[in-house]
C-alpha cells in the first residue's frame, strides 16, 4: 500500500506533463469557429445614441444601428439559461424574416469566446457584436436578460420585450404590429 502511495505523485507529474505544442494544438481545436460578420448600421438606436461595439464574429468595430430597415435586437449572453431556450426560436425568426427585417445579436455582459461558442451551439446565423460593459442593456432599460428591442428605421425604440419565452411566433407578432408588417 506505501508503495501505491509513494507512486501516485509520479503518476500525477507524468499524466500532467506533455509538450507546449501539444497544449497548443489542443487549445486550438477547442476555439469556437462561429464567424458571422457585422455590417453596421447607418441610423443609431435613438436611446442607445452612437455606439460602436466589436463584432461578435470577427472583431471589427461595428456601428450599432438600422441600415433602412427595421431592426430587432437581441439581448443575450452564453450564461443566460432562458436566452438557450430562446436561440432556436430567434434563428428561426430570423430565417423567415431576414428579407424584411434586420437582427442583431448583442452578446450582453459576457466573454467573447463563451459568446462564440453559444452562437455556435445553437446555429445562429445572424450578426452579434460583443457589449461586456452592457452598454446597450443598460441604455434601453432593460433589467436582466434576455431582452429584445424592436428598432424602426428611423432609429425609434417602438417596443421592448423583458419577459423571457420569446418564441419566432411571438416575435414576429410584436414585429409585425411595431413596424407595420405582415411576416412569414
Amino acid at each position: 500500500m506505501r508503495r501505491l502511495l509513494a507512486a501516485l505523485p509520479l503518476l500525477f507529474l507524468a499524466a500532467c506533463s506533455g509538450s507546449p505544442a501539444d497544449t497548443e494544438t489542443a487549445d486550438d481545436s477547442n476555439e469556437p469557429t462561429w464567424s458571422v460578420a457585422c455590417a453596421g448600421g447607418a441610423v443609431p438606436i435613438a436611446d442607445v445614441g452612437d455606439l460602436e461595439l466589436d463584432c461578435l464574429g470577427d472583431g471589427t468595430a461595428t456601428a450599432v444601428g438600422t441600415s433602412g430597415k427595421p431592426l430587432v435586437v437581441v439581448l443575450w449572453a452564453s450564461w443566460c439559461l432562458p436566452c438557450q431556450d430562446e436561440a432556436p426560436e430567434i434563428e428561426a425568426f430570423f430565417q423567415a424574416n431576414a428579407a424584411q427585417v434586420d437582427v442583431l445579436g448583442v452578446d450582453t455582459g459576457d466573454i467573447d469566446d463563451r459568446g462564440r461558442w453559444f452562437a455556435e451551439d445553437f446555429g445562429m446565423t445572424y450578426p452579434s457584436v460583443a457589449d461586456p460593459d452592457e452598454a446597450i442593456r443598460t441604455s434601453l432599460g432593460v433589467p436582466a436578460l434576455p431582452g429584445i428591442a424592436l428598432v424602426a428605421p428611423d432609429g425609434t425604440v417602438e417596443q421592448l420585450i423583458i419577459e423571457s419565452g420569446t418564441t419566432a411566433e411571438s416575435l414576429t407578432a410584436a414585429a409585425e404590429a411595431a413596424f407595420g408588417l405582415e411576416l412569414a
